[in-house]
């Protein structure tokens, strides 16, 4: 009997995590954009006599009101977006009094893993068919059964687990967000077994097909939501499948690249936010380093392209994109100039809804050249 691809995409997986938890892979040692779970924040306390103090925290941008009767404090040091839905979601938690889970994406967020183009929607998961489902920002869904297994507790709440949350989102969100979060979840320390068998439980149920294409799709090996997309990208551009953390050795080092093909010598580059924002340090020493590593890559002989989040907003302009430097790097054509894009601060634009981790920013490494 064959192996159904899927399984041998989570056996292949499993390897893959285990080197990189043993540090057997070289890249194992490389900073990436895992992040901690976010805090969700609690509420404050409302009463009669509270409730002027509160109206004038929400008045003074120190308190938000997310449902009647439940207020939260607003935490500065994170994202609007981050903030809205993590508020959002305390408010759902007090003001339901039914059994159930956090789930889907929004518990993909709680557990701390990538996800790419949510909405800031509050999933729950009951064990019984709601009479709603859609309410505001709310999508409740239903399951027979939630084993125990499938459960968990995260800052005093109940979560759906991270394998059955691998397979929830999946099951239901875009395939680029259902990738990017299992990447993410598997990095986490997701157990690929598991996944298995909730996968092989679910077998007739909705969403399953594309589940299993995403473990296909899936390599634990990308260190960033960026890099995921990009992979992700050049495959569904129908591009032979690239390598990723592709070593490139220069003289006297080894600059290692987000995705690649040896056999053109060319690759892609995934600039995150952070790599020059200054949280790294200087954002001018660091542009002078990746300008001087990348003159190095040319050098010898490859061509590197890079990648910014701008370019990630829709993804299919990212396949194209992807597609179109492939076909001139291996017919050996020119780049084409491209318009200097802008950080953040200088568009004012937020790119949330494009990607986002958890509730802090995303950590886009820096590559060591070794």
């Amino acid at each position: 009997m064959t192996t159904p691809p899927h399984v041998l995409a989570l056996r292949r997986i499993a390897f893959q995590i285990r080197a990189l938890t043993t540090g057997q892979a070289p890249h194992a040692r490389f900073s990436s954009a895992d992040d901690a779970p976010p805090d969700l924040p609690p509420a404050l306390a409302y009463d009669k006599r509270s409730r002027p103090t509160l109206v004038g925290a929400v008045e003074a941008e120190r308190a938000v009101r997310v449902r009647r009767g439940v207020y939260v404090a607003v935490d500065h040091d994170l994202r609007p977006f981050d903030a809205d839905f993590l508020a959002q979601v305390r408010g759902v938690v007090e003001a339901l009094d039914v059994e159930c889970w956090l789930s889907h994406t929004t518990a993909a967020r709680l557990h701390g893993l990538w996800t790419y183009r949510d909405p800031g929607l509050v999933h729950i998961t009951q064990t019984y068919n709601p009479p709603v489902r859609h309410e505001g920002r709310l999508r409740r869904h239903w399951s027979r059964a939630l084993p125990d297994s499938h459960r968990t507790v995260l800052g005093g709440v109940p979560v759906s687990s991270l394998e059955r949350t691998i397979v929830d989102v999946a099951c239901t969100a875009s395939l680029p967000c259902a990738v990017v979060a299992a990447t993410a979840g598997f990095r986490r320390g997701a157990s690929p077994v598991v996944v298995e068998e909730i996968l092989e439980s679910r077998a007739r149920g909705r969403g399953v097909v594309q589940a299993r294409k995403v473990m296909v799709l899936c390599d634990p090996d990308c260190a960033s939501p960026g890099e995921v997309l990009v992979r992700l990208a050049a495959i569904m551009a129908g591009l032979p499948e690239p390598e990723v953390q592709v070593p490139v050795r220069l003289p006297g080092a080894t600059a290692w690249l987000d995705v690649g093909w040896p056999a053109i010598r060319a690759g892609l580059e995934f600039d995150g936010e952070v790599k020059f924002s200054g949280e790294l340090g200087d954002p001018v020493a660091a542009r002078a380093r990746q300008a001087e590593r990348a003159a190095g890559v040319e050098r010898a002989g490859w061509r590197v392209g890079s990648v910014v989040w701008d370019e990630t907003v829709e993804f299919q302009d990212l396949v194209d994109r992807v597609g179109d430097f492939y076909r001139r790097a291996a017919a050996g054509a020119p780049e084409p100039l491209r318009r200097p894009h802008s950080s953040p601060s200088e568009t004012g634009r937020q790119k949330e809804p494009a990607g986002h981790g958890s509730a802090g920013s995303f950590r886009s490494r820096t590559r060591p050249v070794s």
